[in-house]
This record gives structure tokens, sequence and C-alpha cells, in this order.
């Protein structure tokens, strides 16, 4: 199976380790990290991601924010949080939010459902 870039949006240093390791030699993507809105454009502008997943709660925006302003660049986006997912649909929906995936209960163990979430959120894009 070939590998999928993901550029990882998150704040946390000890979610992006575990996410990005898991990712990684779990389910064999290409992750590259970053902790806010302004450097996951500017790495946009000098890489190329199959999908890009962010956390809602960044420190200079939130992740359906960002989305929007990401929309143009034609790359799937998944949205990462601990909130309440409903309050969140219609406006990520309307950003260009791609998928969701609950921090609480998808981002521990293998995070199986996180990887099948990126990946199918990668096949609908292309």
């Amino acid at each position: 199976m070939p590998s999928h870039s993901v550029l990882l949006v998150e704040d946390s240093e000890f979610l992006t380790e575990h996410v990005s390791k898991t990712l990684r030699e779990e389910h064999g993507f290409e992750v590259d990290a970053v902790a806010t809105a302004a450097a996951t454009r500017t790495a946009l502008a000098e890489g190329t991601f199959d999908c890009v997943v962010s956390s809602y709660e960044l420190p200079d925006e939130t992740g359906i924010g960002l989305a929007g302003s990401l929309s143009e660049e034609g790359v799937p986006f998944v949205l990462f949080t601990g909130n309440s997912l409903e309050p969140l649909v219609d406006e990520a929906l309307a950003a260009g939010v791609s998928a969701f995936i609950s921090k609480s209960t998808h981002a521990t163990g293998e995070m199986n459902v996180f990887a099948n979430r990126i990946r199918l959120a990668i096949r609908a894009g292309t």
C-alpha cells in the first residue's frame, strides 16, 4: 500500500508525538507536524501533503478557520477535536472539512478508526 503524507496540526507535544508515531508505525503514513495555523500555511507552501489533520483549538485560530482559509488548496482536511462535534458540524462542513475525528475516543491505542478516516478523506479528495 502506498504511503500517504499527512500534515498534523496539533499544539500538544504529547498528542503530536503519540499520533505521529502511531500513524507512522502502525499505519504507514508519512507524518509532518506543526503547532499553529501559520506554520500550516508555511508547510503547505513548501511541500505537498495528501491530507491535513488539524486540532480544533490552535494557538492562533480554530481548525475550522484554518480549513476555510485552505479550501482553495484542494487538500482533504480532517478536524481532530475533543469538543462535542454536533455544534461544529455545519460550520466545519461549510469551511471545507472532509471528516471528523474525536480526540477522546480515537486518539488512543492503535488508532484504526483515525487512520481509516484519513484514508477515506484522501480517497474522496482524489
